[in-house]
């Protein structure tokens, strides 16, 4: 596999429909050992919503995922905060770092539009969507409540439980909290309230990324959400991205889970 000589850092998202875990855990050890950045895990319990048969927790991926690696970083791509109390995200997001101590980094999403192909887990249980603005409220009353569950205060989510965290989480630090944003609207939020923010490679890509990056706080990180499957001009794409201030190309991988298939593109990564 070639080099890159780049400071984009490679990550791998792998996709839970149709998933066999044993397998999922044989990638994660080929992306550590490939020094991948991270290892991300969508957050579907159906596989409905892409027609597939089923889904996996993507909690319990990311522990066995976490178990059998020693250094590389473990997420989930994205939290859906519409199905997903914040404590109860919290207490998983927890257990998670009690594995992987150092290496976790939340990601978390408003969830899907009425009517959307994505919509139908919202459906089987039974959970209201609510509009965009609804939606993105949600989103920023969950962060406000994540960190105030980490950081034992109150948080402002009032609809969504701003409790005290007693209880739910140990001593360990809040982990980085990025957001998925398709949107304008939610970058802000992300901008506002989080640690990064992860795009989807769109036709309106450059603009959003230009328009982040004039935006953008010290220290926010931008991701973009590409497929390892469609990365034939990887290098030139990678190149591409770094122009444009990306700190991080998550590639992603649906099944069949095979090792052969990260040969696709070279995912270590060049530390300074």
């Amino acid at each position: 596999m070639q080099a890159y000589a780049a400071t984009v850092l490679i990550d791998l998202a792998i996709n839970p429909f149709d998933a066999s875990v044993p397998d999922m855990m044989s990638l994660a050890r080929a992306a550590e050992s490939n020094d991948a950045g991270c290892i991300w895990v969508a957050d579907h319990f159906s596989g409905a919503v892409v027609g597939r048969s089923w889904s996996r927790d993507p909690f319990v991926c990311l522990g066995a995922i976490a178990a059998v690696t020693e250094q590389i970083e473990v997420g989930v791509l994205v939290a859906n905060v519409v199905n997903r109390h914040p404590a109860q995200l919290a207490s998983a997001v927890n257990s998670l770092q009690s594995i992987a101590a150092g290496r976790v980094r939340l990601g978390v999403g408003s969830g899907a539009a009425p009517g959307s192909r994505f919509a139908v887990e919202h459906e089987a249980i039974g959970t209201v969507l609510g509009d965009a603005a609804a939606r993105r409220r949600r989103l920023v009353d969950t962060i406000s409540s994540l960190r105030a569950i980490w950081n034992d205060a109150d948080g402002d989510g009032d609809d969504v439980g701003s409790q005290r965290s007693a209880a739910v989480v140990d001593s360990s630090p809040c982990p980085p909290i990025v957001v998925g944003a398709s949107a304008w609207p939610t970058v802000e939020i992300a901008l506002e309230v989080a640690d990064g923010v992860n795009v989807r490679r769109t036709g309106a890509l450059d603009e959003l990324l230009g328009r982040i990056g004039r935006e953008r706080p010290v220290d926010f990180e931008v991701s973009v959400l590409d497929s390892l499957d469609d990365v034939a001009d990887a290098p030139a794409r990678i190149e591409r991205y770094e122009g444009l201030g990306v700190d991080r190309l998550i590639l992603g991988i649906s099944p069949p889970h095979d090792v052969a298939r990260l040969d696709r593109v070279d995912l270590r990564r060049h530390r300074a």
